[in-house]
């Protein structure tokens, strides 16, 4: 099974509650970031886990 030798590195996306979170995927402006931004939205809101709000951002950084 294919492995890279060391874990990928977290994201490096600054924190920020939901409504920045949407926000910041609104400025970038992409359809696709903001899609995610809203599917991370749902997922925050039924798990709670503050970790899935940098998702959005992330994207955002890559695309």
């Amino acid at each position: 099974m294919y492995a890279p030798p060391q874990p990928a590195a977290p994201p490096a996306v600054a924190a920020g509650d939901p409504a920045e979170v949407f926000a910041r995927a609104a400025r970038h402006g992409d359809a696709h970031v903001v899609k995610l931004a809203d599917a991370v939205l749902e997922a925050h809101a039924a798990s709670g886990d503050e970790r899935v709000l940098a998702a959005a951002g992330y994207a955002g950084q890559l695309i």
